[in-house]
């Protein structure tokens, strides 16, 4: 049974996904400057990174369970909560210990809010519009990114004597953002019935949803386009110290991709009036394979904003389409718990690819990465091509 869908209720929705995507992706830029200022080093920013993921990777499925049954406002709600709770640990650590622990609680607090999120899109989504729907939704991630980000370079500032990037400022107010989103969602509600009933089938297992035609290129390219994003996210700070850019250009080139994200993500209805699906799809990852292979060969901050704004249009296409992709193979009453396996997937990336990043960038160097990352993408792009009849095409 679908609820019945509180008036302006995506608006509401993707406005507090706005907020809290400002908090997430300002904090995780922060909180490399932040390793760096406690003296860590590269190896440092990878296991950090990872451990964002850590809980997410562990607890997604059982959480979209959860949803399954009816649960998504009390899961979206303390998904907020635990947010904030999570940018204030990193706003106040003086240790890379503390700052590790609030680095998985605001991984815990995204997971939250994200399967919560995303379940709603799918129960109150009219037939036809789940693509309108997770549209909105990451539009709202991308603004968020886009706006928060640059607020968060420009509170940002290198110490008066030349010394470590000072974050702490900019940290809280990017705590207090994700906690405004909070009266935004307090009048979207589940209604009684729109969770599984007692005459749907037994919940579908993972193994079963792994098996399905399209289900694992879903999940591939979901998970490199998020892993791409998380290690230009996480060492662009790093490549930019070695060309000399300061805080605030990098925050400026990280906004270049994420604002390309936005005009993609407000044109993606359009687009698939024009376009076949399967193709945006295959271009998520493909189209961008050369452009990220390019960023660290050239000094030049026009050209690397240029570049990553090419990956941010087609990274920007890519993940609703996903989100939909992985919904329609499901049955209505498994939709979250397949969100989750697809969250899963994204977190398994987000600890493995920071991990081996870490150690590579520590032996070979920070532009060695952005080439894996392209052989990533490669990887995707075939694996999609080949799923090609699984895919919708309208």
């Amino acid at each position: 049974m679908t609820a019945r869908a509180p008036r302006h209720w995506l608006l509401y929705l993707s406005v507090s996904t706005a907020l809290l995507h400002a908090a997430f992706q300002s904090i995780r830029v922060l909180v490399s400057y932040r390793t760096l200022a406690l003296g860590g080093d590269a190896t440092t920013i990878g296991i950090i990174t990872a451990l964002y993921a850590l809980v997410p990777l562990l607890a997604a499925v059982w959480l979209g369970r959860t949803v399954d049954r009816g649960h998504a406002t009390l899961v979206l709600r303390l998904g907020i909560a635990v947010t904030a709770l999570g940018g204030a640990l990193i706003a106040f650590s003086s240790g890379l210990v503390v700052l590790a622990l609030g680095n998985v609680v605001l991984g815990l607090g995204q997971l939250l809010a994200t399967v919560s999120g995303q379940a709603f899109v799918s129960i109150l989504s009219r037939p036809g519009e789940l693509d309108r729907g997770f549209a909105g939704m990451t539009l709202g991630v991308s603004i968020g990114q886009a706006l928060g980000v640059p607020v968060a370079g420009l509170i940002a500032h290198t110490g008066s004597d030349g010394g470590p990037v000072e974050t702490t400022g900019a940290l809280l107010t990017m705590t207090v953002a994700a906690a405004l989103a909070l009266p935004l969602i307090l009048g979207l509600r589940q209604e009684p019935g729109s969770g599984r009933q007692a005459g749907d089938k037994a919940p579908q297992s993972v193994r079963s949803m792994l098996g399905m035609r399209g289900m694992k290129p879903a999940l591939l390219s979901s998970m490199v386009v998020l892993a791409s994003l998380d290690l230009v996210v996480a060492y662009l700070p790093l490549l930019g110290e070695e060309f000399g850019f300061s805080v605030l250009l990098v925050t400026v080139l990280l906004t270049a991709r994420t604002v390309a994200s936005i005009v993609s993500r407000a044109l993606l209805p359009w687009a698939l009036h024009r376009l076949p699906r399967k193709w945006v799809l295959f271009a998520a990852t493909a189209g961008t394979v050369v452009p990220i292979a390019l960023v660290p060969l050239v000094p030049n901050p026009w050209f690397i904003g240029a570049m990553l704004a090419v990956c941010g249009v087609f990274w920007g296409a890519g993940q609703p389409l996903t989100m939909t992709w992985v919904v329609e193979l499901v049955a209505p009453s498994d939709r979250a718990s397949a969100l989750a396996v697809r969250l899963t997937g994204n977190r398994l990336a987000q600890v493995a690819v920071p991990l081996g990043a870490g150690a590579v960038a520590g032996t070979t160097g920070v532009a060695s990465l952005f080439w894996v990352t392209a052989a990533m993408l490669s990887s995707a792009a075939w694996s999609t091509w080949r799923a090609f009849p699984s895919v919708r095409s309208a």
